[in-house]
């Protein structure tokens, strides 16, 4: 396998970055919505919010920096990570707004707030 097929797909390094970040938020809970059916559906933002503050968290740990300000500044990007996350699943899932019943199995990409 080439070096360039494994750097398409997520690294850490990747994962380190918003738009990575923001990516396995939105892609984790939808995933697990899709494997478990709907009954997954009114976790998947609290699903999405603690993915997004422990990558946050994890990239904290990593930086060179100490004391609390790290730690403030990791909580904010975690919410910043998770505010892009549903930002995207209110317009990747817009077509699909008000075309649900009650009952039907949702779309892969759907918002959050129904």
């Amino acid at each position: 396998m080439s070096e360039d097929t494994l750097n398409a797909l997520f690294t850490k390094e990747s994962l380190a970055s918003l738009q990575g970040a923001a990516a396995a938020t939105l892609l984790v809970p939808n995933v697990l919505t899709y494997l478990i059916g709907n009954s997954f559906q009114p976790y998947e933002k609290w699903v999405a919010l603690a993915i997004a503050l422990l990558l946050s968290a994890i990239v904290a740990w990593q930086a060179p920096t100490k004391g609390w300000i790290k730690w403030v500044i990791a909580v904010l990007n975690g919410f910043l990570i998770f505010a892009s996350a549903v930002g995207l699943t209110n317009v990747l899932g817009s077509a699909a707004r008000g075309g649900i019943r009650l009952g039907e199995e949702l779309p892969f990409f759907h918002t959050w707030y129904p």
